[in-house]
């Protein structure tokens, strides 16, 4: 594991990682360890760690912006944005709400979604990856956006790369449930 990734899942092992409880999951399945990545990817450095290893991950990929699911997927699309500032390939982010709003332009994705675009979805933590192909069909359904890559902070290893496979798109993950194992 190089210096960074190291330096990363430091970060979420001290900050983000609970272990010994009995937690229930987005998925519905309940775990003997919980993960809440919003104290790391919040970091000054969890953040601008987050976001040069997600760009570093992807590249070679052409993407015209980057989203994910509120709440957890938001401050990783900022620190991908922010990070490829200024970059050959500046990355504008996007959020796809839970619901659609049901007032105003009664959108359920807001932000910077360019339509018809290759769509970069981010996501703090996979483990079946229900919650990131919700953001997939909204990107198609509101932008006629195109998915081929979900990128995790942490795949829990519960079945999710399987899922995107199935779908056409290709999970890749910065850090790994192994990566925390003593």
């Amino acid at each position: 594991m190089h210096e960074r990734k190291r330096q990363l899942r430091d970060i979420i092992a001290a900050k983000s990682l609970t272990r010994g409880g009995d937690f229930k999951l987005a998925s519905g399945v309940t775990s003997a360890y919980y993960f809440n990545m919003k104290p790391s990817v919040m970091d000054p450095d969890g953040a601008r760690l987050t976001g040069e290893l997600i760009l570093e991950a992807v590249t070679g990929i052409e993407f015209d912006c980057v989203g994910g699911m509120a709440l957890g997927a938001v401050p990783i699309v900022t620190s991908v944005a922010q990070t490829s500032a200024g970059s050959a390939r500046p990355l504008p982010g996007f959020m796809v709400r839970k619901e659609v709003k049901e007032r105003g332009t009664e959108k359920q994705v807001e932000g910077n979604l360019v339509p018809g675009g290759n769509v970069l979805i981010v996501e703090d933590v996979t483990t079946t990856g229900g919650s990131a192909m919700q953001a997939v069909e909204a990107v198609k359904r509101e932008g006629d956006g195109k998915v081929s890559v979900v990128v995790t902070v942490v795949d829990r290893l519960e079945g999710a790369e399987e899922a995107f496979a199935k779908e056409g798109i290709r999970l890749i993950s910065i850090l790994t449930r192994e990566d925390f194992e003593d």
